[in-house]
């Protein structure tokens, strides 16, 4: 099959999007029984999975569930705050690019256990040299705020707010299984935020829902233009990783997208047509340093508790309760272990960082290079790409993608892809 026929199949199927690889077994043969080797990695970012939620939202595709009683939750902070500890003291020796809490939703979490959590943060970094350009994040739902929480984030450090709004629809968002905050108390949260000492506000919006239409984008765009946060971030619908169905076609979601950039851009958020990040600094990427090290160089991460992905220079990993379908029975144990780790070969981890920058649209051949790609093996589909006009190279030798091949920009960034998967 030609370069050119291998994209004509892959342009309509939703798997090709930023997954890799799409199935585990197609990493079956580089499985070892042994956790994943930090030692050639001095650089690297944490972060740490908690997968409680007040609601359980359709279009999730992450390790997830409600959340369980203080006593529980206390106990699944203690046992993150030992695997930090076990780790700091085998790999003590590194410099922390990045430091994100994410989820579920963190600031489900008890006022009680939020404040665990902010002093296992503490900790975690305590003794461990940063980079200058260090800036950790955490994730929250407006429903979860508090004064006291918001305090503790700032007073510990955590600047970066990421909110998750998803679409300013009542219908749209009852759909999903998802609650719904006016735009007053929207406002009012954003403003006691800042307050606290909060830099940077990014709230998370998607496309591809069910419902979503020209009107309903129109509404999320003038509600950003009032909230006025830093940064906003779009994520399409996946309907390959999550339960909600695909209402959509490829053109219809480029279409989508195209409607939110217009709309954001000319608002002064800085973005090059295909990125999925918006800020109003054109510098920061409109991410936290571990997204940004993560998705423009594919730099290394330790993950930390349920289901938490981690990434070196050997490979991949991913810890207890990754593949569960009932991950609640992971709760109550005294350590979240690597499950399934991964010794990879140069190919394959060159090709995870393809499917995560494609977030970024764009991909780094310098990065390739440090990877041990030789371009000369992707000459064919990055000659085809050029040609067609699907990417193009920018003054910083990345290849971004052009508005016509974000109409299927998954197939495009899949032909990169290690040749040894299908």
């Amino acid at each position: 099959m030609t370069i050119a026929e291998l994209y004509e199949s892959r342009k309509d199927e939703p798997q090709w999007n930023t997954s890799y690889p799409l199935n585990p077994e197609d990493w079956a043969d580089y499985r070892v029984a042994a956790p994943l080797p930090f030692s050639h990695d001095r650089q690297l970012s944490f972060y740490i999975h908690i997968p409680f939620c007040r609601q359980l939202c359709s279009f999730c595709e992450y390790t997830r569930m409600l959340c369980p009683d203080e006593e529980t939750q206390k106990r699944y902070l203690q046992a993150i705050a030992h695997d930090i500890n076990e780790f700091k003291k085998q790999y003590g020796n590194i410099v922390l690019e990045g430091f994100d809490i994410g989820g579920g939703t963190p600031t489900t979490l008890s006022e009680s256990n939020f404040s665990l959590l902010m002093e296992l943060f503490r900790n975690a970094k305590e003794g461990i040299e940063q980079s200058e350009d260090f800036e950790p994040s955490i994730e929250a739902t407006f429903n979860t705020l508090s004064v006291a929480k918001l305090a503790g984030m700032a007073a510990n450090g955590l600047h970066r707010l990421s909110l998750g709004v998803q679409s300013s629809s009542h219908s749209i968002l009852n759909k999903h299984r998802r609650n719904y905050t006016d735009e007053s108390q929207m406002a009012e949260w954003l403003s006691q935020a800042w307050d606290a000492g909060i830099r940077i506000i990014n709230l998370d919006y998607m496309y591809g829902l069910e419902g979503q239409d020209t009107m309903t984008i129109d509404n999320d765009l003038e509600t950003i233009g009032r909230l006025h946060p830093q940064q906003v971030t779009l994520y399409e619908l996946r309907t390959n990783t999550t339960k909600a169905k695909g209402a959509f076609s490829k053109e219809e979601l480029s279409a989508q997208y195209a409607q939110y950039f217009r709309g954001l851009t000319s608002m002064g958020y800085q973005a090059r047509y295909g990125q999925n990040t918006f800020s109003m600094d054109a510098m920061d990427q409109g991410v936290s340093s571990y997204l940004r090290k993560r998705m423009l160089r594919g730099a290394s991460y330790k993950g930390f508790g349920l289901s938490a992905q981690s990434m070196s220079k050997c490979g991949i990993a991913y810890n207890k309760g990754k593949l569960s379908p009932q991950p609640q029975q992971h709760l109550n144990v005294d350590s979240y272990p690597e499950e399934y780790t991964y010794l990879l070969p140069a190919r394959e981890l060159a090709s995870k960082y393809l499917a995560i920058s494609a977030y970024n649209g764009s991909f780094d051949t310098d990065r390739l290079h440090a990877f041990g790609i030789d371009m000369k093996t992707l000459k064919e589909p990055l000659d085809f790409c050029l040609s067609q006009g699907l990417l193009y190279e920018d003054h910083q030798h990345r290849m971004c993608i052009t508005p016509i091949g974000f109409d299927h920009y998954g197939a495009i960034f899949s032909l990169f892809h290690s040749p040894a998967k299908p």
